[in-house]
Order: structure tokens, then C-alpha cells, then sequence
């Protein structure tokens, strides 16, 4: 397959690009709620800049190689498009081939007219997932984090070079300082962890994935 990076264009585009991660993500059930639809996976925690980075290209790469992407799908959900004037519409699918210039291409652009900022910068909550089903990614920059989740606990995104933390990671150590960052209450770590505990570390005790 040629390489591909194609941007929303229209407000059918960036629906449309929207309903294919929506396959994998319920957006209106951020954190410390749990966005992913599938009642169980994986998750791989990543600090939240590394998301819009062009770095994060890498792991894209690998995931898409590992469950035979063939075309993967990132939409910005906060901002949305109202929020740009002008016609920007922050959404994008990249072909397999070619993946990681595609990625470091498009965070870099500015989505719409002079002025609008490269995507690295505006994406605040961001939804990722390949045309396989196998594996969604969402980023949440309140919370200063993103989250991968897989079918398999291990895989060759882990060998890239994209620093990842595993489920049993101390938010603190890699959110910012209190009066930096927003604060998350008793009642937020909370529901997180039992979320990563009961949906993101496997199928369950006397359950199957079928």
C-alpha cells in the first residue's frame, strides 16, 4: 500500500473519522471513567506528551505491524472543530506504510488556516485505534496521561523507543506538581485503579474473551 495521511476536510470527514474510533471508544466516558467499549484488555500507560509527539509514531508503527493495520484513525475530541474557526478539522488516517513520517507530519501541522495551531499542542483528548479492532489508545491531558489498551499484556510496541509505565504506576511520579497540573481527588485514583484492576490487567477470573 502507498503511503497515506489524509486530514478531515469536511464535517462528513471528521465524522466519519470519528465513528471509527467511536468503534472502540465511548468519548463521553473520559476519566477516571473508563473510555474503552471492550470490557477487557491490557492497558499500557504513557505520560500524555508523548501522545502528540511525533515520537509516539514509533509505537503506532508497531501496533498497526503486530495486528495488521491497514489504515489507522486519530480524532481530537477536545478541542472539536467548533472550537477552531476557519474550517479546522482535527482529525486523520494514515496508511500502515509509512506511518511514522506520516504521524510526525501531521502533529506538526496546523489543521486549517494561518493561525491554528500544530495538533502537538491543541490536542487535549485524543482517541486513536487501527481498522484490525484490536487495540485503541485514549489521551486525556487533564489527567496528564494516555492509555493503550491490547488483547496481548506484551508486545513489540513495549521494544520501541516510547517510554511506557506499567498499570501499577503512581500517578504522581509522572503527572506534574500539585499547582501545575489539575488536582485528582481520593475518589479519582480510586475509581482509575479498580478500572486498570477489574478491565485493563485481562479477562477476569472464570471469564473468556470470545
Amino acid at each position: 500500500m502507498r503511503s497515506i495521511l489524509r486530514f478531515a476536510e469536511t464535517d462528513r470527514d471528521f465524522s466519519d473519522f470519528a465513528a471509527v474510533v467511536k468503534r472502540e471508544l465511548d468519548v463521553d466516558r473520559p476519566l477516571p471513567d473508563w473510555p474503552f467499549l471492550r470490557p477487557t484488555g491490557f492497558a499500557t500507560i504513557y505520560e500524555y506528551y508523548l501522545l502528540p509527539s511525533p515520537s509516539f509514531g514509533e509505537a503506532l508503527q508497531a501496533l498497526a505491524d503486530a495486528y495488521r493495520d491497514e489504515l489507522i484513525t486519530v480524532v481530537s475530541f477536545v478541542p472539536l472543530p467548533t472550537y477552531h474557526p476557519d474550517q479546522c478539522f482535527p482529525a486523520f488516517q494514515m496508511a500502515r506504510d509509512g506511518l511514522m513520517e506520516s504521524y510526525a507530519t501531521a502533529v506538526r501541522q496546523e489543521p486549517g488556516p494561518p493561525g491554528i495551531f500544530a495538533l502537538e499542542i491543541t490536542l487535549d483528548i485524543v482517541g486513536m485505534t487501527g481498522d484490525s479492532g484490536c487495540w485503541s489508545v485514549w489521551g486525556q491531558r487533564d489527567w496528564e496521561i494516555g492509555l493503550l489498551l491490547t488483547p496481548e499484556d506484551r508486545g513489540p510496541w513495549m521494544e520501541v523507543d516510547v517510554p511506557w509505565c506499567g498499570r501499577d504506576i503512581d500517578l504522581d511520579a509522572i503527572r506534574g506538581p500539585d499547582g501545575w497540573v489539575m488536582p485528582l481527588s481520593d475518589s479519582d485514583r480510586s475509581t482509575f485503579r479498580h478500572n486498570v484492576r477489574t478491565r485493563g490487567s485481562g479477562p477476569l477470573p472464570g471469564t473468556t474473551t470470545d
